[in-house]
């Protein structure tokens, strides 16, 4: 069976979702985002750090090759291309994000006020 610990400085991600056999973690405390191999629980890459273009990522959402992640101090979406590793901001908020889903056209924000469509 399957064990081990999905952990970046002794701190467990905020969130997490998958893309192409690998598990992607948030790490709110870090600021950083970090693609894990299943079958090694090891750390294959990771995006942010010191000057991360991460502020307190508390969750993360996959849809093909993009990676969407709520930034709860930027009040930003960051998108980020997990084919290409390119990252860019995506839409700022007046208020902490929370959460963040998109099904069909429809793409959906999670803020303090309530539930958004954006």
């Amino acid at each position: 069976s399957l064990s081990g610990e999905l952990k970046y400085r002794d701190h467990a991600p905020s969130d997490i979702a998958l893309y192409k056999n690998a598990v992607w973690g948030c790490f709110a405390q870090n600021n950083v985002l970090i693609r894990f191999n299943p079958t090694t629980m090891r750390e294959e890459l990771r995006i942010g750090g010191v000057r991360s273009p991460f502020a307190i990522p508390r969750s993360i959402f996959v849809r093909d090759n993009i990676a969407t992640v709520c930034n709860a101090d930027s009040k930003k979406l960051t998108r980020v291309n997990l084919d290409s590793y390119t990252v860019e901001d995506y839409h700022e908020f007046t208020e902490t994000v929370h959460g963040y889903v998109s099904v069909g056209k429809y793409e959906f924000v999670l803020l303090d006020s309530g539930l958004y469509v954006i």
